[in-house]
């Protein structure tokens, strides 16, 4: 069978991850979404987006627990700036300290 018909393997579905909860603080959070990113100098960052103004969020210095269907982040981080868009504000920190857990 040098010349055979090759069999398809099949590809196993990966679940795609979903964001559970979020804590500032202890405090649980009604945020729609969140992302890790870098600046533009390379430092990390974390956005929060929320769909109204969230006092949870109003201090300088937060200790996040962002837990996903796949791992479970601990963030700590300092306030930058909040963005007013027009049906959500964004939450920006710089991130200080970063562990993550797989559960």
């Amino acid at each position: 069978m040098l010349f055979g018909k090759k069999k398809d393997k099949k590809k196993k579905k990966i679940p795609t991850e979903r964001f559970l909860s979020l804590k500032a603080n202890g405090v649980q959070v009604d945020a729609i979404n969140f992302s890790l990113t870098k600046d533009k100098e390379g430092n990390p960052r974390l956005e929060v987006r929320t769909r109204d103004v969230c006092e949870a969020l109003h201090y300088s210095h937060i200790d996040f627990e962002l837990k996903t269907s796949v791992k479970l982040l601990k963030v700590g981080a300092a306030f930058k700036e909040a963005i007013s868009e027009k049906n959500f504000k964004i939450y920006v920190f710089d991130v200080d300290d970063f562990s993550q857990f797989y559960i």
